[in-house]
């Protein structure tokens, strides 16, 4: 009988073949054991918010797979996902664009790019992104509105912002987030009726909400301040004005300041939030000088120096 020592000894180009197969089919678990396992690590890393850890797992886990020539998309989005999270843009759409160039398709890669995209400041490669997985995902239509509301509001495009936060207000008609964007919006584009319902509604919702609080007192402010303002240079303007000009715009501009009356509340509570802030103590000042408040104005003057 010949034993196995004797047959390695008898067939030594067998022995060779034999252990080279061995060990390529060692190297060939290995690689996809350790594909697994940096994707794993990726998953664990991820569920603790680690997010720079995981994109670089994850990135390494594709890579992996790569190397015994099998495609996981998926493991390269996850990456552009959380590269995105951690804010290493660049690295992002590099990983995003590898997913998308291996097939893998889904409304999450769309919306990742477009926060990508955000990240690097191209704000019109984020729009096309976004509207184009709006129309391929319709079913999702609620998170493309939400990053289209945003978009636009972040990019002071407050006609368009205004359209898609109407349109997630039907989804949410009391995400008092939603309504104070499209408050600001309104007050940014100088529409102050529809401004001052939306950030009402805010508060309704939120009493504490304290931009809402301070958009308010502000609005409420400069409404009277330009009726102030243009009265008194109506007064100004006139040539030789008589005594009963005199009086009748003193009474007017005395009316007028009743206006600040509604202002108060909320830049009275806006100073109180924010007690160094010069825009809200300079408006206080100018409400209680023009309601002859004279003890809270000075007060506000000294604040102001």
């Amino acid at each position: 009988m010949i034993n196995f020592t004797q047959t390695l000894i008898l067939h030594p180009v067998k022995h060779i073949i034999l252990i080279f197969t061995i060990l390529l089919l060692g190297l060939t678990v290995a690689f996809a054991q350790n594909a697994d396992v940096l994707k794993s690590d990726a998953i664990i890393q991820e569920s603790q918010m680690q997010f720079l850890e995981a994109a670089k797992l994850y990135e390494a886990a594709a890579k992996a797979y790569e190397a015994e020539n099998r495609i996981d998309a998926f493991s390269y989005f996850k990456a552009g996902q959380s590269y995105t999270k951690a804010k290493k843009y660049n690295l992002a759409l590099l990983m995003l664009k590898k997913a998308e160039d291996n097939n893998y398709t889904a409304a999450d890669l769309y919306l990742t790019y477009g926060d990508a995209y955000v990240g690097v400041k191209k704000i019109d490669e984020a729009e096309k992104v976004l509207l184009s997985g709006k129309a391929q995902y319709q079913e999702e239509w609620p998170a493309f509105t939400k990053k289209l509301a945003y978009l636009y509001y972040n990019s002071a495009q407050y006609q368009k912002a205004e359209i898609y936060l109407k349109t997630a207000l039907q989804q949410a008609p009391n995400n008092h987030t939603y309504l104070y964007l499209l408050g600001s919006s309104y007050e940014r584009m100088k529409m102050n009726k529809p401004a001052t319902e939306m950030l009402e509604k805010v508060l309704a919702l939120q009493p504490n909400h304290k931009n809402s609080i301070k958009k308010l007192g502000v609005i409420y402010f400069r409404q009277t301040d330009g009726l102030y303002s243009k009265e008194t240079k109506r007064y100004e303007l006139m040539k030789n004005p008589s005594r009963m000009d005199y009086h009748n715009s003193t009474k007017k501009l005395e009316t007028i300041a009743q206006g600040y009356t509604k202002a108060l509340p909320f830049l009275e509570k806006a100073h109180e939030n924010s007690p160094h802030d010069k825009a809200i103590i300079s408006c206080l000042s100018i409400a209680y000088r023009r309601l002859k408040m004279e003890t809270e104005a000075n007060k506000m003057t000294i604040l102001l120096k």
